[in-house]
């Protein structure tokens, strides 16, 4: 979190992580645009329209006359080619979306992803708030809650929300709780 009293800003940095085709721009693009920030919102995608570093933006929230919380938004590539990206991008984050795909026969993928990430949260000074989005569950057979909480061992304090990304289906549900949550715990790491 970064606080400008001069410009009376405060900047909150989230970033959507996960494998790759998981759904994380398909979010993205679907929250800044239900927002009306789509204009705000960069991708930097290869040549087939896939990811190649990140998409980035900020979203505005205004609290009261004075104050705005400027959330910047980042999404980490999940190819494994541009791996190396995924650190740099998750550095200074506040908080995590990390989107699982309900596809069962990409429970291993979904596991090295998570995996990962925790491998990166664990060289963290703070504790770092995490949702979880439970992706493409109008898909067939989507995995359930339960299989994904057992499969990736999620603490029970991390929230999971069953999402569909491409119709919004709690995205901003799953934003605004880590939203929350990464003001809740940028506020009182903040020295008195």
């Amino acid at each position: 979190m970064i606080i400008d009293y001069g410009n009376r800003t405060i900047g909150l940095k989230i970033v959507f992580f996960g494998p790759a085709m998981s759904g994380k721009t398909t979010a993205i693009r679907w929250l800044f645009s239900s927002l009306d920030y789509a204009e705000n919102l960069t991708s930097i995608e290869n040549t087939v329209g896939r990811t190649m570093f990140c998409d980035f933006g900020t979203i505005p929230f205004s609290l009261g006359d004075s104050w705005t919380i400027n959330s910047h938004i980042w999404s980490a590539t999940g190819q494994d080619f541009y791996r190396s990206t995924r650190e740099v991008v998750l550095v200074g984050a506040d908080g995590v979306v990390f989107m699982v795909d309900s596809q069962e026969h990409l429970l291993e993928e979904n596991l090295a992803s998570w995996n990962e990430l925790m491998t990166m949260v664990a060289e963290e000074e703070r504790p770092l708030p995490i949702v979880v989005c439970l992706n493409k569950q109008d898909l067939p057979r989507a995995i359930k809650e339960e299989e994904i909480r057992a499969h990736l061992r999620l603490p029970s304090s991390i929230p999971v929300f069953r999402s569909i990304a491409s119709e919004g289906q709690n995205i901003l549900e799953a934003f605004q709780v880590l939203f929350q949550n990464a003001m809740r715990a940028n506020v009182l790491a903040q020295p008195l």
